[in-house]
């Protein structure tokens, strides 16, 4: 299993907001004695291995930060109705900080607009949305879409027919990823062919009945490109049972676990990775820092065992 250190990496990207930002008067400079910062912070669905890590390393991050508790709810599918419901009912109890990992970058814009309305600062990570103070990410999207064809690339050669396997089609980060991808095809390897798209949500079994249908109906089918820490075993899953490995090459990003016996059975050749508790993490000092006002722009902060990171700003910044 390969990992790529130089392409992956966390980055912090400030949006100034026009009516409460962190860089004018709305941060919350410290709490009252015997008082925690509130923090909620939302996955794109909860239940999935992928997010249970994690949600360690943001525990890690809470045991670091005695002054803050964190809350971690979710939908049990990724659904952006779904993350707006579960908003709406924190609102109410007065967080001071809420961090979503968006389903969709514009859905939820109304219902942050809302939260930063009663008082709540507001933060995407991982998916990002089009209103917030500040947004966590996991990787480079350009790079890592990029990747994900060079990898697709260096296995079936510099022609053939592929397909791509995401989440959804409103996922900010996948969808980033899959114009890289494209890009990357049409700049470097114009005779591959990206014939299909197709959505699984986060669903292994869904995933391997997508990729059982292209192996079935495709029989020029050369690889996978698959979106999607469960759905890479499942289309994996597909190839083996179809006799296909070796002939048809799946590429995506995972954790270990799951794809292990692939990696040992030959049918998936390497994965890209990032870390995953470092993201969950990073957010948490993201938050802290951007509770206490010190997140601002080309100043860097402590993000604990991390060392430190300075915010940049970025195209949704006002």
């Amino acid at each position: 299993m390969r990992r790529n250190k130089k392409s992956l990496f966390l980055v912090i990207l400030i949006l100034l907001m026009p009516v409460m930002t962190v860089l004018a008067t709305g941060a919350k400079e410290s709490t009252a004695a015997g008082q925690k910062y509130k923090i909620v912070i939302m996955p794109k669905l909860v239940g999935v291995q992928y997010y249970a890590v994690v949600k360690q390393g943001i525990d890690d991050a809470v045991k670091e930060l005695p002054n803050v508790q964190v809350q971690w709810i979710g939908p049990t599918t990724p659904d952006a109705d779904k993350q707006i419901d579960l908003i709406r009912s924190v609102i109410p109890t007065k967080p001071d900080l809420i961090a979503v990992a968006a389903n969709d970058p514009a859905a939820l814009v109304p219902v942050f607009k809302e939260a930063q309305a009663a008082g709540i600062h507001v933060m995407s990570w991982d998916g990002d949305i089009n209103f917030r103070e500040a947004f966590v990410n996991l990787v480079d999207y350009d790079e890592f879409g990029a990747g994900l064809m060079k990898s697709m690339a260096s296995q079936i050669g510099s022609a053939g027919d592929i397909a791509i396997i995401t989440t959804t089609f409103t996922a900010p980060n996948q969808v980033r990823w899959i114009e890289a991808i494209k890009k990357t095809a049409a700049s470097q390897y114009p005779a591959i062919n990206i014939l299909d798209v197709r959505p699984a949500g986060e669903d292994t079994n869904k995933s391997f009945q997508i990729a059982q249908d292209l192996i079935k109906t495709t029989p020029t089918l050369k690889g996978i490109i698959v979106l999607g820490v469960p759905n890479v075993p499942g289309a994996a899953e597909a190839v083996k049972e179809a006799g296909m490995t070796g002939k048809i090459a799946i590429v995506g990003n995972s954790t270990p676990g799951p794809i292990k016996p692939y990696i040992k059975a030959g049918v998936v050749r390497d994965s890209l990775l990032w870390n995953a508790p470092d993201h969950g993490y990073l957010t948490v000092y993201t938050a802290y820092a951007l509770l206490q006002g010190k997140l601002k722009v080309g100043q860097a902060f402590s993000a604990g065992r991390l060392g430190m990171f300075t915010p940049k700003q970025d195209e949704l910044s006002m």
